[in-house]
């Protein structure tokens, strides 16, 4: 039986899931699969590592850290990841920096966005948070000098530049509306700036389905913009109707008892 007050008003709605309910959590399968596709893009980031150390970096150890750290780079990308070796000669320290920190970006930020992974302890939220900040900043900022590095047209390569400014945009706003103290909007750009994270993840998924159907060269220019704008799309979409909800919810909380 509910209660008459208005707090008991909006108790109600929020189990019968009526205009005033609160925010819908995502499914724990969809957590999941997030975390699993984010897992294999993490992989696929990191694979050139072993290599750059067994290779470059150990054997060259002992002619100093500039040599070492110049042929992990070239050893590890030549044999790891040789799709993009034509990065090297001008932008190969900026492009292992990013595959590092953007493969820890998208392994942690599904942790820091899911309930059930901090459950029961906002200090892993915060703290992880923290973390990520330079984490993301570094990854986000390398991304357009290798963005311009590509042998595609403009239109394309701003396009990978832009996801990646947006990306480092969506984590300013975050820090700002979380040092003001509104956690409501703090939350909104977190998902942002996960969205946006999860544009590597979808650029993975897109480039091998589309080459089933054209050739890489055909397909690849347009990936600069379809693996993160859906992406974008989707949470204005959700903010859209998350704001909405809010402000019925604060509607009903605020309507006299009947």
């Amino acid at each position: 039986m509910s209660r008459t007050t208005a707090e008991g008003a909006t108790e109600t709605s929020v189990r019968a899931g009526r205009p005033g309910d609160a925010p819908r959590r995502m499914p724990k399968w969809g957590w999941y699969a997030f975390l699993f596709f984010s897992f294999l893009s993490a992989v696929s980031a990191f694979k050139f590592v072993p290599a750059g150390l067994w290779y470059g970096f150990f054997p060259s150890l002992q002619d100093g850290l500039p040599t070492a750290w110049w042929a992990f780079v070239d050893e590890g990308i030549r044999r790891g990841a040789d799709h993009v070796a034509h990065h090297i000669a001008n932008v190969g320290g900026t492009l292992a920096v990013h595959m590092i920190f953007g493969g820890l970006a998208v392994l942690l930020i599904p942790l820091q966005v899911s309930r059930m992974w901090r459950r029961g302890d906002r200090r892993k939220h915060v703290y992880l948070g923290w973390a990520l900040v330079p984490i993301v900043a570094i990854a986000a900022l390398t991304t357009p000098p290798i963005s311009f590095n590509m042998d595609y047209p403009m239109w394309s390569e701003i396009g990978f530049a832009l996801g990646s400014v947006a990306w480092f945009v969506a984590l300013v706003m975050g820090i700002w509306w979380i040092r003001k103290g509104d956690r409501e909007r703090h939350r909104r750009w977190m998902v942002m700036m996960a969205a946006l994270c999860f544009g590597a993840v979808s650029f993975r998924l897109q480039l091998p389905i589309g080459r089933l159907f054209f050739e890489e060269d055909v397909i690849f220019p347009y990936i600069g913009w379809t693996c993160w704008v859906p992406n974008v799309l989707v949470v204005a979409w959700w903010w859209s109707r998350d704001v909405s909800r809010t402000a019925r919810g604060s509607q009903v909380a605020a309507a006299p008892a009947e």
